[in-house]
C-alpha cells in the first residue's frame, strides 16, 4: 500500500464504506464514503472522509476511539441526514 503524507500525518488506512440512511416513511438512501485514517509521528490519529458525487467532505479529525473505523462511519453518518 502506498503511504501518502499530508501535514505531518502518514495515511494507514483507506476505506470504501457504504452506509445506508433511512430518512422520513422508510426513505432509503445508500451513500459512498471514501475514509482514511492516518497517524502522526507520536502515533496519535486522525479521519478523514470523502461522499463523492454528494460534495461532502470531513476534514481531518482527531479519533480518540478504540475502533477508529467505526467513530468514523459514525461521523459520516451525521453529515447524511443534512444533505439527503
Amino acid at each position: 500500500m502506498r503511504r501518502e503524507h499530508t501535514k505531518g500525518l502518514t495515511v494507514k488506512n483507506h476505506y470504501l464504506a457504504e452506509i445506508d440512511y433511512i430518512g422520513e416513511r422508510e426513505y432509503k438512501n445508500k451513500w459512498s464514503w471514501d475514509i482514511y485514517i492516518a497517524a502522526n509521528e507520536k502515533e496519535e490519529y486522525h479521519g478523514k472522509a470523502l461522499a463523492p458525487g454528494k460534495g461532502i467532505e470531513i476534514p481531518w479529525t482527531p479519533l480518540a476511539g478504540q475502533d477508529l473505523l467505526e467513530e468514523m462511519m459514525d461521523m459520516c453518518e451525521q453529515q447524511m441526514p443534512k444533505c439527503s
